[in-house]
């Protein structure tokens, strides 16, 4: 099975147990093709097996930050999917944390991206935004 199938699979179950479903935006553009409710979902896996310990989102795929727009951040171990964090895309503009951080390439700003870095010391803080922690937001 496709990495991006179990992925899928992994968190329509999750949200079944709360009650919410993941629905397939039909006019959807690369990235942001997931709705629950009136939000909308960028699916963004981190393989944790590899070398992986940040992931770059591409100002352009992600398109404008907005209070219904929310990066699905999974981590992927041993191969299989074993939690996410719902990050509200606002929260990318943070200055003050370590594992937000806004790259922009003022010649080239096609390469401009959001960095999201993982590591023993931002697991902590990244936890706010488990998806136990933040599943009120998408229940509003």
């Amino acid at each position: 099975m496709k990495e991006k199938n179990k992925i899928e699979i992994f968190i329509k179950a999750e949200l079944k147990n709360f009650d919410l479903e993941l629905i397939t935006k039909p006019d959807g553009r690369e990235g942001t093709d997931f709705l629950i409710g009136d939000f909308q979902l960028y699916l963004q896996p981190m393989n944790l097996d590899s070398t992986q310990r940040s992931i770059k989102i591409s100002k352009e795929a992600l398109g404008e930050l907005k209070d219904d727009l929310f990066v699905v951040l999974v981590l992927v171990i041993n191969n299989e999917p074993r939690g996410f964090y719902l990050i509200p895309s606002t929260d990318l503009m943070q200055s003050e944390n370590d594992f937000f951080i806004d790259n922009n390439v003022k010649l080239m700003p096609s390469l401009s991206n959001w960095e999201i870095k993982v590591s023993s010391n931002t697991i902590p803080q990244l936890n706010k935004y488990s998806f136990r922690n933040m599943i009120n937001k998408l229940k509003s």
